[in-house]
């Protein structure tokens, strides 16, 4: 059972699928969860596991992606507070579509099928609210095949670096800062390109006056120029 602290209130009292119950509701669903956390790197689950659970980010970020037989990886998303993971395998009764890696120390709250199913089939509002998550989830991955087979890498690294651009202004003298939130590696994979790809494209950017790069950030010193790579290529 989760201790209905502050902390667990505030986030399932905004949460887009759980927001909405009835305390009485909501205290029953979370007498069956529970809170499990993950060290930086800990893999959750991998494809092909049992799918008995799903999960919201309550603390850090968690990498969903696909592996091939020869090692070569695919990132699908980044995760954060407050989204959900895990919930396609609960609805089918299958096992695991992805892999799932913590990027960070994170702490997720957990809700076994067992508990779930009976759940949602006494709340048929929230299943249309799973469903709508399901269905932006598809519409993302859908976007991300469909940037990969018809963008060209500068295209797609100017959308990946404008999306990732804080909603407040997050300003430094020169630019503004944008957090890439993981590993180069795994950004190169999120593009669906090689590291030494995606940063000769950085470099060659930086040498024109456009962006400044950091350790783990990159600063958009001209996004009006950034922008019109993107814009240019969608109005071809």
């Amino acid at each position: 059972m989760v201790k209905p602290t502050a902390e667990i209130s505030e986030l399932v009292s905004s949460h887009i699928l759980l927001g909405s119950l009835a305390p009485a509701e909501l205290d029953r669903l979370l007498a069956f969860a529970s809170m499990q956390r993950y060290a930086s790197g800990e893999t959750m689950f991998q494809k092909g596991d049992p799918g008995s659970s799903m999960m919201i980010v309550a603390h850090g970020r968690i990498e969903v992606g696909v592996t091939s037989a020869d090692g070569r990886k695919t990132v699908l998303a980044v995760l954060g507070r407050g989204e959900i993971l895990g919930e396609m395998a609960i609805l089918e009764g299958r096992e695991r579509s992805a892999d799932a890696v913590s990027l960070e120390a994170s702490e997720l709250l957990v809700l076994h099928s067992r508990d779930m199913i009976p759940f949602l089939e006494r709340n048929p509002a929230i299943c249309i609210k799973l469903l709508r998550i399901l269905s932006e989830r598809l519409r993302r991955t859908s976007g991300l095949v469909e940037d990969r087979a018809f963008l060209s890498l500068p295209a797609r690294l100017a959308k990946a670096l404008l999306e990732a651009a804080p909603a407040v202004d997050a300003r430094t003298p020169d630019g503004i800062r944008v957090e890439l939130g993981m590993s180069q590696k795994n950004f190169a994979s999120l593009l669906g390109a090689s590291r030494e790809t995606v940063n000769k494209q950085l470099r060659a950017w930086q040498n024109d006056g456009l962006i400044r790069m950091g350790r783990g950030y990159v600063v958009l010193i001209r996004p009006d120029d950034i922008d019109a790579i993107l814009a240019a290529e969608r109005d071809a």
